[in-house]
């Protein structure tokens, strides 16, 4: 049943049995009340995801209204590695599209754009990779393909598998530490456009397995297909569990697939309560046009530096 906010007349309805919820009533006049940002942090804690349909926002409201949430990572790191952006004058704005720079859809003749895309197909946190993660994720269609060609994202609920994780496996993974890295994501999606990049070469973040999510106070198990290895052993070495891990959280009854309605949409995720990936399939790749913006706000709480040490100065980010 929806719960409805009665000093915001924000309203929520569940959309999966253990998280999800799709927000009605939010009015996108900014700056947002200070109790409606504290309902939606509240509701997005509680959730994990949380969808608007029809917010319409431009690209400097989207800024400005993740900026209530917290500080905002930008993209600057791509842009002095010589990856050209389509918004380099709006570096808070993440291009997530299947466009180049100059607005055209990717197809095959761009392979190495098509490959560092198909790493965003597999399960993953945002900025995992970086020694600050970030907290949330807000996620605009700006223009979507034609309905029934694909699309979707797809959404886990990590805290709940956790919970129902036998206490073997919790008491086995509880000390445990990933090395994380941007490249060891893109070379399991695109092994051939990536086999000459050795992630170890690399500087990896470092984040605890298990953690605590520090909002709702559940514990949250925080792997994704960044995890390289784990301290103290290989790649070779931590692969077995590590895919055992995403076996587990990836079970149909933690899944939850937001479609995306129309043009506007905007999706919010906590990244410390949910992973998520695109969705592979679909036949609007190469074809039609998927404008898709992302703003990511970061983590200022215990855990969002891990164990890499508060103001690491170092930020991954690809060469192209």
């Amino acid at each position: 049943m929806p719960s409805k906010v009665e000093s915001t007349g924000l309203e929520f309805t569940p959309l999966h049995k253990t998280f999800g919820a799709e927000v009605k009533g939010m009015t996108w006049d900014l700056p947002t009340p200070k109790d409606t940002i504290e309902k939606i942090t509240d509701a997005v804690h509680k959730y994990g995801v949380l969808v608007f349909r029809k917010a319409n926002l431009s690209n400097e409201q989207h800024i400005n209204f993740s900026r209530q949430l917290g500080e905002l990572d930008d993209v600057k790191a791509h842009i002095k590695a010589g990856r050209a952006m389509r918004f380099p004058e709006q570096p808070e704005i993440f291009d997530v599209s299947n466009l180049d720079e100059h607005g055209n859809v990717i197809t095959d003749a761009d392979p190495l754009r098509r490959a560092n895309n198909k790493g965003n197909t597999l399960w993953h946190a945002d900025m995992a990779y970086n020694p600050q993660r970030c907290a949330y994720s807000l996620l605009r269609a700006v223009e979507l393909p034609p309905h029934g060609t694909g699309g979707e994202t797809e959404y886990l609920d990590s805290r709940t598998a956790y919970e129902d994780m036998p206490t073997s496996m919790k008491d086995r993974i509880e000390h445990l530490i990933t090395n994380n890295s941007l490249f060891h994501n893109r070379k399991i999606a695109a092994p051939e456009t990536f086999k000459d990049v050795d992630p170890l070469k690399f500087p990896m973040s470092r984040h605890r397995l298990v953690q605590t999510h520090e909002p709702s106070g559940r514990k949250n198990i925080y792997v994704t297909t960044y995890a390289h290895h784990f301290d103290n052993q290989s790649c070779e070495e931590s692969q077995p569990l590590l895919n055992e891990l995403l076996a587990w959280v990836s079970q149909p009854k933690y899944l939850l697939s937001v479609p995306y309605e129309n043009d506007g949409d905007l999706v919010l995720w906590d990244n410390r309560a949910v992973l998520h990936r695109a969705t592979e399939t679909g036949t609007y790749e190469g074809k039609y046009r998927r404008d898709m913006r992302r703003t990511t706000v970061k983590d200022g709480g215990k855990y969002g530096w891990g164990e890499n040490g508060v103001n690491c100065n170092w930020q991954a980010g690809l060469t192209n």
